[in-house]
């Protein structure tokens, strides 16, 4: 015969049940929206490398001060190349979106051709995530300028102001055959030699040093503050939410759709051996 415990219990499990059913059937991701972002070029010296940038997660960095950049990293600010930071930031698993802006910035104030010194792009992100993003000053050895993980804007729009910085990969010769040649061919003047390649073993840092705040143009190759110099701030970020997509249940795929199958099953578990006990005691 079952006890009043038992039945106590019977009819807990099948509250509980119901409880986790129903908290499953109306759980949702949360709302993504749009954001339109624009950066613009501040210098008169320096065109930037096409940008990538990123909607992620906290605690993903493209790059933090103090520390060693990534080979990613380098890559854009050696060589203007952002396919591998696009690649790493796509496979990682902790991206909302990915954006290869495609084109570079020209100094400010001057157009070549189709760039100008602005850029506008879109991307998809959920408010309270993180936004990065980075891009190489052309006419250095390996200076770049972004932005590491800042909150995206809940609604409205936030601006940025971005300095500049040395990821610690070459020492600054500041001369032509060191320098990539696009600096010729969107900065202010011609570099003599060019175009030239762009060595980057030869002129290592060995070690590799830490990221830090670029000490400008010196004067000492190619290069002339006069031409090539900045100061900081050397770019301008604006992030504007466009509009919030409605929320929705995913329907495949990811850790929501694992998380939701556990607590259906535990759920209905529960059912089960509420609804079990409950008509064990009728029974009795």
């Amino acid at each position: 015969m079952q006890t009043r415990s038992q039945k106590a219990l019977g009819m807990i499990a099948l509250l509980l049940g119901l409880l986790v059913l129903g908290s499953s059937a109306v759980y949702a991701e949360p709302a993504s929206a749009t954001y339109k972002v624009t950066l613009q070029n501040l210098t008169k010296g320096q065109p930037l490398s096409p940008p990538v940038a990123a909607t992620h997660q906290d605690g993903t960095h493209v790059f933090e001060v103090g520390k060693l950049a990534t080979d990613q990293l380098a890559a854009i600010a050696q060589d203007g190349n952002e396919k591998p930071a696009f690649d790493l930031l796509n496979a990682s698993g902790k991206a909302t979106d990915v954006v290869d802006v495609g084109k570079p910035l020209t100094p400010s104030g001057k157009k070549v051709g189709d760039f100008s010194d602005t850029v506008t792009f879109m991307i998809k992100g959920a408010p309270g995530e993180k936004f990065s993003l980075a891009t190489m000053l052309i006419c250095t050895n390996d200076g770049f300028t972004g932005l590491d993980s800042v909150s995206l804007p809940a609604s409205g729009s936030a601006s940025f102001m971005l300095n500049s910085y040395d990821a610690g990969r070459e020492n600054n010769t500041e001369k032509s055959v060191d320098i990539v040649d696009p600096c010729s061919a969107l900065g202010p003047v011609k570099l003599t030699g060019d175009p030239n390649g762009n060595q980057d073993a030869s002129v290592a840092t060995n070690p590799a040093e830490a990221i830090k705040a670029h000490p400008g143009i010196k004067g000492g190759g190619d290069l002339t503050a006069a031409d090539h110099g900045w100061t900081d701030p050397v770019a301008k970020v604006t992030i504007e939410q466009m509009g919030a997509a409605p929320t929705t249940a995913p329907t495949t795929g990811g850790s929501f759709t694992s998380s939701l199958f556990w607590a259906m099953l535990v759920g209905g578990l529960l059912l089960i051996a509420g609804l079990t006990l409950t008509f064990s005691t009728r029974r009795s």
